[in-house]
């Protein structure tokens, strides 16, 4: 492990035993101190609890956090190539298999045993040791198509098992002439595969039950690889980041720092399972709550989010083929150099980073950056007439590209760095402020942050994550209200 490697994790570790201590002390004086030898000594006082339990559900709330700080440090030893690792994961696991089968309580390791098992299935996916014993082939006919509906200003749609009301969510990949399609399966079986290990609540990031292989009517040519996603149970259906912009007028600061973390965390572990993105944005963000969880007026919170719209990722080890688009509404979170029909530069994770800090940005302000003419409610998105909002402060003219596609310009990279310079801190604070800008600018020559491109490049991939977790994660931790 690097230097920098073990800096980040002692880091996490002291502050979580900081947390822990703090908690320990808001707990000693609920405890009752009678008689030692009166066995309701160790109760908890209840006048004492209803004073205290907002302090203590603060307390709660901040040892999850670092918690969730502390998995992505971890799972990121999964890309190291070093057999230690892995002689260290076998002696864990035996060590807990053991005491469990000795002690009397051995349920109380089953969280961290599960953690090490996770870790180690992830480990042989990213390192394909193991990815021919994985089955994710699933036939097209255990899914009621007639059911399947779009989940409104997203990219993902919704559909029913046949025969059962179990819903499932699924992300097409549409095999046009465009694309390298036997690079696109093999990629697409490797995600599914790694993403088939994953804790949703920890990760960010759906559990896939497999994917499918369409053909044409005709049944000659490969119409579509789509992956299947199992929705949590005890939740309610999905609905989008961008729906949620649009609809819902007024959300809290904590609510939106809440959302903020999640999707960093989630782009943290896609880049953990060795794929870049490539379309991060509101419409590929869907959020879940649970379904006994409501507001006051019967509306459900907004709940856990998870990152999906994987209909453009790709394996860290291919290289792109720089094919992209002219649709505004998706070129507003690519960097500059991502942007139009041919992109002037190889897609690094880099560029993850700059789609994320967009959405900051949005989330910060807490209104769409994406207007719609008209209801999408049962239409096609493709069919929609999308246009810049106000708030944006930019017109479709700005995103022309078709006057200079060899040399795209940086203005738009630029206004967004001074929209968040200006309107954010008010908004919701310089430290958030200062995230989105370093987010946005993390290829820029000169950002202290994230360094030089090639200054990030090793062989497992480790550097730029940690630079991500230690910039951006711990910085949007350190956050309060």
């Amino acid at each position: 492990m690097s230097s920098d490697h073990c800096r980040v994790h002692f880091e996490v570790l002291e502050m979580f035993q900081t947390k822990l201590l703090l908690s320990i002390k808001r707990l000693e004086p609920l405890i009752k101190e009678d008689d030692p030898c009166k066995p309701e000594r160790n109760k908890i006082g209840r006048w004492k609890y209803v004073l205290l339990h907002e302090s203590l559900d603060k307390t709660i709330s901040e040892l999850e956090q670092w918690q969730r700080i502390f998995d992505p440090t971890w799972y990121l030893i999964i890309l190291m190539t070093d057999k230690a690792i892995d002689s260290e994961l076998l002696h864990e696991r035996q060590e807990h298999e053991s005491f469990a089968s000795t002690s009397k309580h051995g349920h109380t390791n089953i969280l961290s045993s599960s953690m090490l098992a996770t870790a180690q299935r992830l480990r042989n996916m990213v390192r394909n040791d193991s990815t021919s014993n994985t089955h994710v082939t699933l036939s097209a006919d255990g899914l009621n198509w007639e059911s399947l509906q779009r989940i409104p200003y997203s990219t993902t749609q919704m559909i029913f098992r046949t025969g059962f009301d179990k819903l499932f969510l699924i992300e097409s990949i549409f095999c046009d002439s465009n694309l390298d399609i036997p690079r696109a399966r093999a990629d697409a079986e490797s995600l599914a595969k790694k993403l088939k290990q994953t804790e949703p609540h920890t990760f960010g990031l759906l559990s896939c039950q497999g994917l499918m292989k369409r053909k044409t009517q005709s049944g000659g040519t490969l119409s579509s690889i789509d992956l299947v996603f199992r929705l949590p149970d005890g939740k309610t259906r999905p609905v989008s980041l961008r729906h949620e912009l649009l609809k819902r007028p007024i959300v809290s600061l904590t609510t939106i720092l809440g959302i903020a973390r999640q999707l960093a965390t989630a782009v943290s572990f896609v880049h953990t399972c060795d794929f870049v993105h490539k379309n991060i944005r509101p419409e590929t963000i869907l959020l879940l709550a649970d379904s006994e969880l409501k507001f006051a007026t019967g509306r459900a919170a907004l709940g856990s989010l998870h990152l999906l719209g994987f209909d453009r990722f790709r394996s860290v080890n291919f290289h792109t083929m720089r094919r992209g688009d002219t649709a505004w509404e998706r070129n507003l979170y690519r960097h500059p150099l991502r942007q139009g029909l041919r992109a002037q530069e190889e897609y690094v994770m880099q560029h993850d980073v700059y789609s994320l800090g967009v959405c900051l940005l949005e989330l910060g302000l807490w209104e769409s950056f994406v207007t719609y003419d008209d209801n999408p409610e049962g239409r096609d998105d493709q069919e929609l007439k999308k246009v810049p909002s106000p708030i944006l402060g930019l017109t479709l003219d700005d995103f022309d590209l078709n006057e200079n596609l060899s040399s795209p310009s940086m203005r738009l990279k630029s206004h967004l760095v001074d929209l968040a310079k200006s309107k954010l801190p008010q908004r919701i604070g310089d430290r958030y402020t200062a995230v989105v800008v370093t987010c946005l600018t993390c290829l820029d020559k000169g950002n202290e942050d994230f360094g030089d491109e090639e200054d990030m490049r090793d062989d497992d991939g480790i550097l730029i994550g940690l630079r991500f977790i230690e910039k951006i994660l711990f910085r949007l931790s350190e956050i309060s209200f």
